[in-house]
């Protein structure tokens, strides 16, 4: 007997709690923005040197020095120096808020801890690749066209990180938000029992 992946989730999924609509938005935007207070309150502390520093700007550095190493850059604090021109991240371009977005969607979420728990880490993963593409293409922006930097940093690389960030989620979110498949999921397990 052979079982799709949905059916396997609906058979070991368990049942999902349902909840409204209004409410599974009230937990959204409560959790985020608890979480933006939350690091509101952590401007100019160590931790959000740690964010900035250390988990934003010294990746950006190594893949800058990996694909251009004749550009010297070097990751000083909150910095990407270089010769020629370089990036300071400031609070907002560490991806954190996108972050947040995520952590609070899959929170709301009418999922089991499993499927939230493995959605969300994989979304941080992506929020943190995309955010690590978007600093280095600002650099180089930055170093090459300042009129390429204005559109990407004010405009482009802010929707297209939420849209594919919203994207991610509706898909991962799918087998909860499809009404046929939540009516059905309990029938699918009976029949595979």
């Amino acid at each position: 007997m052979k079982e799709s992946y949905d059916e396997f989730v609906a058979r070991t999924e368990g049942p999902r709690p349902d909840r409204s609509m209004a409410l599974t938005a009230i937990v959204f935007v409560a959790l985020f923005f608890a979480m933006q207070f939350s690091y509101e309150l952590c401007r100019g502390s160590r931790f959000e040197h740690w964010v900035i520093g250390d988990l934003t700007v010294k990746p950006a550095a190594r893949v800058l020095q990996w694909l251009s190493p004749e550009v010297g850059v070097q990751a000083l604090g909150n910095q990407l120096r270089a010769p020629g021109g370089g990036l300071v991240v400031k609070k907002g371009c560490e991806g954190v808020e996108i972050m947040f977005m995520l952590v609070a969607a899959f929170a709301a979420a009418s999922l089991s801890w499993r499927r939230k728990l493995l959605g969300l880490g994989v979304g941080l993963v992506m929020v943190f690749v995309l955010n690590q593409i978007r600093l280095v293409a600002l650099f180089y922006a930055y170093r090459y066209d300042t009129e390429l930097f204005g559109l990407l940093h004010g405009t482009v690389a802010p929707i297209v990180l939420v849209l594919l960030v919203g994207l991610y989620s509706l898909a991962w979110f799918k087998p909860s938000l499809d009404p046929m498949s939540r009516s059905n999921a309990g029938d699918d397990a009976r029949t595979l029992a």
